[in-house]
């Protein structure tokens, strides 16, 4: 079982297990950067999985891009580069426990896909 704040700072800015794999990436990379087409390389993923991530990383205040387009590992707050070294003491140590708190949160696509079959009260 990961920690309260952690298990938090997951469900709120760690959307996959590709999200979590490529800011692992890039926080080995630190402080340098990586091209998209190295990150596409290095995961085995496509790239506009890779553009995907990286726009939901951007937007957690977790990464940063440069002129040119390439990205590094970059938070914008102390309390965030404490949740991400938090974040990687528990992929080597709880992967487990990390991946399990990743794949049980619900997708939206998919809660919004259930919310259109749910029945709606004729009252409202």
């Amino acid at each position: 079982m990961l920690e309260p704040d952690l298990l938090a700072f997951v469900r709120s800015s760690i959307p996959s297990i590709w999200a979590l794999e490529l800011l692992l990436l890039l926080r080995r990379a630190a402080p340098g950067y990586l091209r998209r087409d190295e990150l596409v390389q290095h995961l085995r993923a496509t790239p506009t999985l890779i553009d995907r991530l990286l726009d939901q990383l951007q937007a957690a205040g977790l990464i940063a891009r440069n002129d040119a387009g390439a990205v590094r590992f970059e938070c914008t707050s102390p309390q965030l580069d404490r949740m991400c070294e938090a974040l990687a003491t528990a992929a080597d140590e709880r992967p487990i426990a990390l991946r399990d708190a990743i794949i049980s949160m619900p997708s939206e696509k998919l809660r919004d896909f259930s919310e259109a079959f749910r029945f709606k009260d004729k009252d409202k």
